[in-house]
């Protein structure tokens, strides 16, 4: 079917694209907000041992700042370690259903290098660089697959090829820009990042969090596909699975999408927060001896995609 642009909608679409032309080719995650959110909610939780420990690896740490910085680093980190730029994501298919082999070749996704960071932290015979670089991936990777575009894929980029219109706006975004940024800034509300991030823990500490910090990291891949699943494709205006996006189609997103969305956005960053406090004590005050924590270490697993 041939998609009508208006002459208005065009250079409003030109635009768009334009600034999708100039940022970095890679897929962002969280935007700076929503990563800053997710470390802050990390230090909230944090045993003393585990600071300590933290802070001897990474003198000076602030864990809001800390969790930026795999993505301030990403050219450099990419060139240290080729592949590294695909360790932002995993790519089960919203659409049927792909071995994790398929999609994960070579561990190169996110599930997969999360527990390599956590036994490289965990190992007091590894080098202060090596484990300092662990814990940068570890805090950074663990946030980005909370945003369900980096738990999805619909072959359009984690939703960068998908133009949207959201409400009172005139620009076009595309999908990924909307929930790497604007729902965060929605829920921040104007609030300072660290009382937004005491306020979460305040509200989900006792019931949620316990449980949230249990579990493997595919299943936490899984939760976020289904939020994918659910809301950030299932409520797309004129979305079908399966069925190819024109890059030149922009779509209004009704309130009621924005809404729906926004209320997912601070449990999907307690969530992240909680589960990175969770992996870092475990690795920091947690056994000496990292071979004995085995049974308890967050192991990949299948992701289940139907």
């Amino acid at each position: 079917m041939r998609v009508f642009v208006s002459p208005r909608r065009f250079v409003l679409l030109l635009t768009a694209l334009l600034l999708f032309c100039s940022r970095p080719a890679s897929v962002w995650a969280w935007g700076s907000e929503g990563h800053r959110v997710t470390g802050l909610v990390a230090g909230e939780l944090l045993t003393a041992k585990t600071r300590i420990r933290l802070n001897q690896l990474v003198p000076g740490i602030d864990l809001g700042e800390f969790a930026n910085r795999m993505d301030v680093y990403r050219d450099a980190l990419a060139q240290e370690v080729p592949g590294s730029e695909k360790w932002h994501y995993d790519n089960p298919p919203i659409c049927g259903n792909r071995t994790y082999a398929s999609y994960c070749p070579h561990g190169d996704c996110a599930s997969s290098r999360i527990p390599v960071s956590f036994k490289v932290l965990s190992d007091p015979r590894a080098t202060q660089e090596a484990r300092a670089q662990a814990a940068m991936l570890l805090v950074h990777i663990v946030g980005d697959i909370h945003q369900p575009l980096h738990a999805s894929n619909d072959m359009d980029l984690g939703g960068n090829q998908k133009n949207v219109l959201p409400p009172d706006t005139d620009v076009p975004r595309n999908l990924h820009q909307v929930w790497d940024s604007d729902l965060t800034k929605l829920a921040l509300r104007g609030i300072r990042e660290a009382d937004f991030a005491k306020q979460l823990v305040k509200r989900y500490r006792h019931k949620e969090i316990p449980g949230w910090q249990r579990g493997r990291v595919r299943q936490w891949v899984n939760e976020s596909l289904a939020i994918s699943r659910r809301v950030t494709y299932g409520l797309l205006p004129e979305y079908t699975c399966g069925v190819a996006w024109p890059m030149e189609k922009v779509v209004s997103l009704p309130q009621s999408y924005m809404d729906t969305a926004q209320e997912l956005i601070p449990a999907q960053l307690a969530k992240a927060g909680a589960r990175i406090a969770w992996l870092l004590n475990r690795a920091l005050d947690g056994p000496a001896d990292p071979a004995s924590a085995t049974r308890s270490r967050p192991v990949a697993e299948p992701v289940q995609t139907h």
